[in-house]
């Protein structure tokens, strides 16, 4: 099943200029999707004969770069804005970001449970 490119125009491509987002894009001639997170800093939109697509030009969000890149709005399938967090005195993360970063840490066992003494230990060796 192929998904349908996301319906992109000037006006909402031009609210999202300054944003973190998530995009799956879906590149021609490739069978999976590809999840990215860009910085959206400018745009170029579609002018009847002078530019055929409209793209976006962004940073990628987890690395360096000096210049930005172009994403074509037609590439694109799926689209989230994230929300930074909050700064200075606050270590609250907005839930569209929080529920995206994981630590890989394992969570503390149950303490207190009928498996689970009160001193965390499962008994189970690990390797």
């Amino acid at each position: 099943m192929t998904s349908q490119p996301l319906a992109l125009n000037a006006g909402i491509a031009t609210s999202l200029i300054g944003q973190t987002v998530m995009v799956e894009l879906r590149i021609e001639d490739d069978p999976e999707s590809l999840w990215r997170c860009f910085h959206i800093v400018g745009l170029v939109a579609p002018i009847p004969g002078l530019v055929q697509e409209g793209h976006f030009l962004v940073f990628n969000a987890l690395q360096e770069e000096q210049f930005p890149s172009e994403i074509f709005w037609s590439d694109i399938r799926t689209l989230t804005t994230l929300h930074r967090r909050p700064l200075e005195g606050s270590d609250q993360i907005s839930p569209a970001l929080g529920g995206l970063i994981r630590s890989g840490a394992a969570l503390p066992a149950r303490r207190n449970s009928s498996t689970v003494p009160a001193n965390g230990s499962t008994g189970a060796a690990h390797p």
